[in-house]
């Protein structure tokens, strides 16, 4: 299995990304990396490292795409950024994969220029994986991608992400819409129209109706589908909102001597409910329905969320995701006024 990074994603590139791929590649012999970037810079930080140089190979790109890029001057002006350049890899199959912390709108863009859609999607969706309860995840789609949806685009979603789920977790998913109550009625004309056609649809999913917002973190659902404006709210805020807890208990532990002692015997409890809620075990998010198996992580990913992205990237690949949603998406969908 051959990945293709991009070296200079990161807000701290290409650091990260270097050792993320170094540890990545210790970790699993079957894989090789293609690291994308400016060689004289990637050379300059990796060569005083320890890294299986036969599976390491460093591809020159001389563009930087940078995070307050505009999408739609990228496309335009750095074709050479190594955004383009490790997409072109998996385009002409010299990767299987690509994983990038670098704008999401341009490997969004990108992605949809070189490599295209899947057959049967209208458009590709952001899906993340939220923990729950249980100490699995939920899929959340569509995270941002798409901030106007239509109904035929939500059922798409549903179909997307229950290829994704299974193919990730070897697990028939339930799915869900996100709605404002789980009564039948509620919830506007476009998520009702998606919701009859969902319950008329046979696959290889469960649909179980509506979710509300303090479901999702339940295990009610596994698939849980909106449209991106909502999707992109709740990942922000959900990154957000454990940070602040932490900040809120740290604060007044320090304000009583007797809490100080109880938060030294809790350590190891709040240690792993801090992995359990950090985005950074799966490494990023999954562009579904592109032509190609792409990982979008956050800019201020570490070398372990590189390096559980690549692990991410490799066990999509080798489960067949693409072929997956293609298959999961060839049912007929009714038209829609919506």
């Amino acid at each position: 299995m051959r990945i293709a990074l991009d070296g200079f994603g990161t807000d701290k590139a290409p650091v990260p990304e270097i050792k993320g791929a170094i540890s990545a590649l210790k970790e699993r012999e079957d894989i090789e990396i293609l690291l994308v970037g400016d060689e004289y810079e990637i050379k300059k930080h990796i060569r005083d490292l320890d890294y299986p140089k036969e599976r390491l190979k460093i591809v020159h790109a001389e563009q930087i795409v940078h995070h307050d890029d505009k999408p739609s001057d990228v496309i335009r002006t750095k074709k050479n950024s190594s955004i383009a350049v490790g997409l072109n890899l998996v385009k002409n199959k010299e990767a299987d994969a690509f994983v990038s912390a670098g704008n999401t709108g341009a490997v969004m863009a990108f992605s949809l220029m070189i490599l295209g859609r899947i057959r049967g999607v209208s458009r590709p969706a952001i899906g993340a994986l939220f923990p729950n309860v249980d100490g699995g995840r939920n899929l959340l789609l569509d995270m941002g991608a798409n901030i106007f949806v239509s109904s035929r685009l939500l059922v798409e979603f549903a179909l997307m992400g229950s290829a994704f789920y299974t193919a990730m977790f070897n697990k028939r998913p339930k799915v869900a819409l996100l709605s404002v109550g789980e009564e039948e009625a509620k919830g506007g004309d476009i998520i009702l129209s998606a919701r009859k056609v969902l319950e008329s649809l046979k696959g290889n999913f469960d649909f179980i109706g509506y979710v509300e917002g303090h479901e999702i973190l339940q295990t009610k659902a596994d698939v849980i589908v909106m449209d991106g404006f909502v999707g992109n709210v709740l990942l922000k805020f959900g990154e957000s909102v454990l940070e602040v807890i932490l900040e809120f208990l740290k604060s007044e532990v320090k304000k009583n001597p007797r809490a100080l002692l109880g938060a030294v015997l809790m350590r190891p409890a709040f240690k792993e409910v801090k992995k359990k809620a950090d985005f950074e075990e799966y490494g990023g998010a999954p562009l579904i329905g592109i032509n190609g198996v792409v990982i979008i992580s956050h800019g201020r990913s570490s070398s372990k969320a590189i390096h559980n992205a690549i692990l991410v990237a490799d066990t999509l690949r080798k489960r067949g995701l693409l072929d997956r949603i293609e298959d999961y998406l060839n049912v007929q969908i009714p038209s829609f006024t919506n």
